[in-house]
């Protein structure tokens, strides 16, 4: 039994292979400088493990990303997720835009999240609390430093598990 725990403990523990990304497409080019100096700081992260607390080149969790990240593109922002939600401009889901942060709550993360999402729809109460946050890049999708993909990584925000954990939008780039 023991032997048994410690093989599938092997496998949690093992470092998940990530692949080098290309750079993220957009439906349209950003089209402010501000925007434009963003999709290449984006682009100087791609390479980045997870690293929970970290905010460096190399290592980082995915508010230190969305904040070293926007401060290389010339902008200043908070450093976690919960100071970055509660900061910035509110913005309607509807009114998306390239560079906009996107926060999730811990739904994602909870037992039932795959296996009963769509049985139990509406079921669990929705926690207003951020913790996790990643930045807008047009076509659905966004870019986020994520522990179980094991760095920077670009996600569908139409899957039903980031679609049922979204719990608001925040603008900081100037418009």
């Amino acid at each position: 039994m023991l032997l048994l725990a410690a093989f599938l403990l092997s496998g949690c523990a093992a470092k998940p292979t990530k692949p080098k990304l290309p750079p993220p497409e957009v439906a349209a080019p950003p089209t402010t400088p501000a925007a434009s100096r963003l999709r290449e700081a984006i682009g100087y992260y791609l390479s980045a493990d997870y690293h929970y607390g970290g905010a460096s080149a190399t290592a980082l969790d995915c508010s230190g990303f969305v904040m070293k990240t926007y401060e290389r593109a010339g902008i200043k922002i908070p450093r976690t997720s919960e100071q970055q939600f509660h900061n910035g401009k509110t913005v309607p889901t509807e009114k998306l835009a390239y560079g906009d942060l996107l926060f999730f709550n811990k739904y994602c993360q909870s037992k039932y999240s795959y296996a009963t999402a769509s049985i139990f729809s509406g079921s669990f109460p929705k926690d207003e609390q951020p913790s996790h946050v990643g930045i807008y890049i047009g076509n659905g999708r966004f870019i986020h430093a994520s522990a179980s993909k094991g760095g920077v990584t670009i996600s569908n925000l139409k899957d039903d598990c980031w679609q049922r954990s979204l719990i608001g939008v925040r603008r900081y780039l100037p418009e």
